[in-house]
C-alpha cells in the first residue's frame, strides 16, 4: 500500500536509513534519503527482496519505474512524504511522548558520551536504563535512539550533539530531557557559530523545559550558563558546582593520589559531605565527568554509600572501536568493553567490508542488557545469521546455555580457556570482531592476536576522516567531481584502508603516483577509477590489465601509448597533463598545437581529463601567478577540446586551491592533505577535523645530575638536576632530527615536554622535569594533541607532507572509529 503521508505510526522493531545495516529486515522501517552525494532511494527494491515491508521514501524521488514496480508489492507500506529525516524526527518524538519516566539529556563540546556511559554505570542496578548507543547525538542518531525507549525502562540517558543553528530546537522537541548536564565547553564543533556565546546558547536549548541541570562553574564572577538559562528557562533548578569556593554552590574537592582520585562534593554552608567518592583516574576531564555523574545520580536517589561503591566500576570508556594488524595476515577489529546489543548491530557490518578474508567474531556473554536471556541469545544468533559471519567463538556460561541457538559455535568457558585451547593460533587471513564484557579481560586476546612489533602507532581517525571528506564534498557542491590522492602510502596513513572508505564513500577518482601502487589497489577490491600520475612504457601492460588510467604528459608518452593500443588492439583511457607554470611534468604551451593535431588522428585513446597543477595556491603572496596560471590552463584546455570535438573533466585546483580559488574548482578538484585536516587557510582550519594522532611510549626515566649530560656528542644538557623520559620512538620511525635539542616537544599527560639532546634512530629524550606526576606508563604524543602536524612541521622547518610520508612502515597504523 502506497499512501502519501506521514505513517502514524510503525509496525517495526528497528529504524534505518543505512541499506549496509539492515540485520532483521522484516521487522524494520527503512528511510530512504536523497542526500547530496547519496540516494537511498536506489536500494528499495533490493531490500524489498530481502524481506524490508516498511519504507518511507521522498516525493522528490519517488517516481519512475521504482515507484510503478512498488504499487505492486504486496504486504507493504510506503509512506511518502516530503522529507524523510524530518518524519523521523516526527515520529520518534510521538515514541518518546509514550513513556513518563524520567530522560536525563547530556549535552556539551566534550564529554558526552563518557557522561552517558557511566552515568548508566552507576545507575544500572537501581534503574532499568535506556540510552544512546555509541555517539548517536546528532538529528539522525537521536531518533533512532529514541525508538529503543520501552516500557519495561526507568530510565532514559541520551546525548545531544550539534553543529549548527537551530538544530537543538529539533532535538529538544524529541527528546524533552527532564534532567540535565551540561559538560565541558570548549572549541569543537564551533565552525557554523558567530561566536561562542551564540554557541553555548544553542547547546542550552536543549533544556528549555528541564527541571534541574548540572553543570561546572569555572568563573564565580561570571557565569554564562546561569545568564543565559534564566533566559531560556528561568523555571529550571541550576546545580553548577565549582571547585573554586566552598561557599558557592556545590563545592567539590578532588585530592589525587597515584592513578586515582578522591571526589567530595559539599554543598554550602554545610559540613557532611553528600558525595565521597574514589575513581581510577587523576586526569582533569576525567574527574569533572565523574563529578557531574555523581550529583546526578545523587539527584536520581542513590545515596553516598552506594555511589561510593558504583564509582569504583567507573573505567575507561572505548568510543572508538580500532583496527589493528594482527598476526597471519589477520585483521583485528577491537571493540572490546562495548558489549551491547547496539553495538554489536553496529559493529557486525564491518566483518564483511574485506571480501578476501573469512570473517570471525569472538564474543562473551552480554551483562546487565535486562533483556530476558533466551531473547537476548536468539537475537543475537540471528544478527550473526543474518550478516553470515564464518566463525564464532564464544566465552561465558550464558553463550554456553544458549549454544544451540547458533548454527556453529566454539564456546569456552573463559578467555583463559579459549588461548590455553590453541584455537587462536588457527585463525588466518581474516577480520576478527571482538567484544566483550570488562569482567572477561579480552585486552588478553588482543595482546595474543595482535602483531606487536613496535609500540610506536600512528592513529588514523576515520570518523574525522570521513567529517573533512563531507566538509569538502559540501563545500564544492553535487555538480563538481571529487578526486582524492592515495599515492605514497596514502600519506602514509594506509592506502587500502583509505582508499577503502574513500571508495564506499563515493569519490570519483584516486590518484597513485605509480602503476605498482594502482595494482596493489585493485587486487584489494578497489575498483574506483584511478589515476597514475608516472607511468612507465614498460608497464603499459599492467596498467590496462588492471583498468588504470596513465598520466600522460610528453608527445612521447603519448605516441607510445597511442602505439601500444593499436598493437594491443586496445581503447585506452587518459588524462593530458598540461604545464602552466609547475615547470614540473607536462606538456608546454607551445605543444599545446602539436599535442592536439596527435589527439585528434589517435581513436584509441579517449582522454577522460585535462589537468594541470598549481605551484602556489597556498601562498597569497603568488596569487597574481595562480590565477595566470589558471587562465593558461583554461585556454589550453579550450583548444584541445575544440580538437578533439568532446568535453573532458577539466581539473585543476588541489586542496590549497578549492577554498581559496573558486573559479579553479571547473569539473573536478584534487584533494589531498587537507582530508587529514591539515590545512594552512585559517577559514578551512577550524571547519575540518585532526585526523593523524603520533603516539608512542615512555622506555625508561632517568634522574640527571646537573653536571651530567644525555645522549649522542653529548649535546643534550638541563639547566641543573632533573628527570627525562626515553621515548621509543627516533628518526627511524620518522620523527625528524630536526626536532631535537629542545625544537620538538612530546604531549605527556596533558604536559608539553621539550626534547633534550639528539633524536637517536629509535629513541629520543624528554625533559619531564617539571612534571613529577609522569610515570612510565603514560603516553606521549608526537602530534594529533596539544602539538598539530602544521606547527610541528614548521619547528623541523619543513612541510606536513614530509613528515606525514616519512613515518616508517614498522610504525604500526591503528584505525579508529565510532
Amino acid at each position: 500500500m502506497i499512501q502519501h503521508k506521514n505513517p502514524a505510526h510503525l509496525r517495526a522493531s528497528f529504524l534505518s536509513l543505512d541499506s549496509r545495516q539492515i540485520y532483521e529486515p522484516s521487522k524494520t522501517a527503512f528511510f530512504a534519503v536523497n542526500g547530496l552525494h547519496h540516494d537511498g532511494h536506489q536500494y528499495v527494491e533490493s531490500l524489498y527482496a530481502k524481506g524490508v515491508r516498511e519504507f518511507i521514501v521522498e516525493e522528490s524521488a519517488w517516481h519512475g519505474p521504482i515507484a510503478e514496480k512498488a504499487a505492486k508489492w504486496e504486504q507493504t507500506n510506503i509512506y511518502v512524504v516530503e522529507n524523510s529525516i524530518a518524519t523521523l524526527q516526527e515520529i520518534a518524538q510521538q515514541h518518546r511522548a509514550q513513556f513518563q519516566y524520567p530522560v536525563i539529556g547530556i549535552t556539551g563540546s566534550n564529554g558526552k558520551t563518557i557522561c552517558k556511559e557511566w552515568l548508566a554505570t552507576l545507575c544500572n542496578h537501581a534503574f532499568t536504563v535506556v540510552k544512546s548507543p555509541k555517539s548517536f547525538n546528532s538529528q539522525i542518531g537521536v531518533p533512532l535512539s529514541l525508538w529503543a525507549m520501552q516500557e519495561k525502562h526507568n530510565l532514559g540517558i541520551f546525548e545531544a550533539g550539534i553543529s549548527q543553528k537551530g538544530e537543538m530546537d529539533k532535538i529538544e522537541a524529541m527528546l524533552k530531557p527532564d534532567y540535565g548536564i551540561f559538560t565541558h565547553f570548549g572549541e569543537a564543533h564551533g565552525s557554523n557559530f558567530s561566536s561562542d556565546e551564540e554557541k553555548l546558547r544553542e547547546k542550552l536549548q536543549l533544556f528549555k523545559r528541564a527541571k534541574k541541570l548540572v553543570y561546572r562553574v569555572t568563573n564565580l564572577q561570571d557565569d554564562p550558563i546561569k545568564q543565559i538559562m534564566q533566559e531560556i528557562n528561568p523555571s529550571c533548578e541550576l546545580i553548577g558546582w565549582n571547585t573554586i569556593s566552598p561557599d558557592k554552590g556545590l563545592f567539590t574537592f578532588w585530592q589525587t593520589k597515584g592513578k586515582t582520585a578522591q571526589i567530595k562534593v559539599i554543598k554550602a554552608a554545610q559540613s557532611e559531605t553528600f558525595i565521597d567518592s574514589s575513581i581510577d583516574f587523576n586526569d582533569e576531564a576525567s574527574l569533572e565527568n565523574s563529578t557531574h555523574c555523581l550529583i546526578m545520580a545523587s539527584i536520581l536517589g542513590l545515596n553516598r554509600d552506594t555511589l561510593s561503591l558504583k564509582a569504583r566500576a567507573l573505567k575507561p570508556v572505548s568510543m572508538r572501536l580500532e583496527m589493528k594488524e594482527g598476526l597471519r595476515g589477520n585483521t583485528l577489529i577491537d571493540d572490546s568493553y562495548n558489549n551491547d546489543l547496539d553495538g554489536l548491530r553496529l559493529a557486525l557490518p564491518l566483518l564483511k567490508k574485506n571480501k578476501h578474508k573469512k570473517s570471525v567474531l569472538i564474543l562473551s556473554d552480554f551483562l546487565e542488557t535486562g533483556i530476558p536471556e533466551k531473547e537476548l541469545y536468539t537475537t543475537i544468533a540471528a544478527l550473526v545469521r543474518h550478516q553470515k559471519i564464518d566463525r564464532m567463538i564464544g566465552i561465558g556460561d550464558q553463550i554456553l546455555r544458549n549454544k544451540a541457538n547458533f548454527d556453529q559455535i566454539d564456546v569456552f568457558h573463559s578467555t583463559e580457556d579459549l588461548i590455553s585451547s590453541g584455537l587462536l593460533n588457527t585463525i588466518n587471513t581474516s577480520q576478527i570482531l571482538l567484544k566483550g564484557a570488562r569482567k572477561f579481560n579480552f585486552e588478553k586476546l588482543v595482546h595474543n592476536l595482535e602483531n606487536k612489533t613496535h609500540r610506536t602507532q600512528l592513529e588514523v581517525n576515520l570518523d574525522a576522516l570521513q567529517h573533512n571528506l563531507a566538509y569538502f564534498k559540501k563545500d564544492i557542491g553535487p555538480e563538481t567531481k571529487l578526486m582524492v590522492m592515495v599515492k605514497a602510502f596514502a600519506y602514509g596513513t594506509g592506502a587500502i584502508e583509505i582508499a577503502t572508505l574513500l571508495q564506499n564513500s563515493g569519490v570519483n577518482y584516486l590518484t597513485v603516483a605509480y602503476t605498482d601502487e594502482g595494482v596493489y589497489l585493485r587486487k584489494h577490491g578497489i575498483f574506483v577509477p584511478i589515476m597514475v600520475m608516472n607511468p612507465q612504457i614498460e608497464e603499459f601492460d599492467k596498467l590496462t590489465d588492471n583498468g588504470l588510467e596513465p598520466e600522460i604528459y610528453s608527445l612521447e608518452l603519448l605516441k607510445a601509448i597511442d602505439e601500444y593500443g593499436i598493437q594491443q588492439g586496445k581503447n585506452i583511457k587518459i588524462h593530458i597533463k598540461l604545464d602552466t607554470g609547475m615547470k614540473r611534468l607536462g606538456f608546454e604551451a607551445s605543444e599545446i598545437a602539436e599535442l592536439s593535431e596527435n589527439l585528434a588522428q589517435m581513436p584509441h585513446l579517449w582522454v577522460a581529463s585535462i589537468l594541470s597543477h598549481l605551484a602556489a595556491a597556498d601562498s597569497p603572496q603568488h596569487a597574481d601567478f595562480t590565477e595566470e596560471q589558471i587562465k593558461r590552463f583554461n585556454s589550453a584546455a579550450s583548444e584541445i577540446e575544440s580538437s578533439l570535438g568532446y568535453q573532458t573533466i577539466k581539473h585543476i585546483a588541489n586542496s590549497a586551491a578549492i577554498q581559496s580559488y573558486p573559479s579553479a574548482r571547473l569539473d573536478m578538484v584534487r584533494l589531498g592533505i587537507s582530508l587529514y585536516g591539515i590545512t594552512g587557510n585559517p577559514n578551512v582550519k577550524n571547519k575540518i577535523e585532526n585526523v593523524l594522532t603520533l603516539k608512542t611510549s615512555i622506555s625508561q626515566i632517568k634522574n640527571i645530575a646537573p653536571e651530567e649530560t644525555i645522549g649522542y656528542g653529548r649535546r643534550g644538557k638541563l639547566a641543573g638536576s632533573g628527570r627525562i623520559a626515553t621515548l621509543a620512538i627516533g628518526y627511524a620511525d620518522g620523527y625528524s632530527r630536526a626536532l631535537g635539542m629542545g625544537k620538538g616537544s612530546f604531549e605527556i599527560k596533558g604536559h608539553l615536554c621539550p626534547t633534550v639532546g639528539s633524536i637517536c634512530m629509535d629513541m629520543c629524550m624528554v625533559d619531564i622535569s617539571q612534571f613529577p606526576d609522569i610515570s612510565v606508563e603514560d603516553t606521549a604524543i608526537a602530534f594529533g594533541g596539544k602539538i598539530q602536524l602544521y606547527e610541528l612541521a614548521k619547528q623541523a622547518e619543513t612541510i606536513p607532507y614530509e613528515l606525514m610520508t616519512n613515518i616508517s612502515e614498522r610504525v604500526k597504523r591503528v584505525y579508529v572509529t565510532g
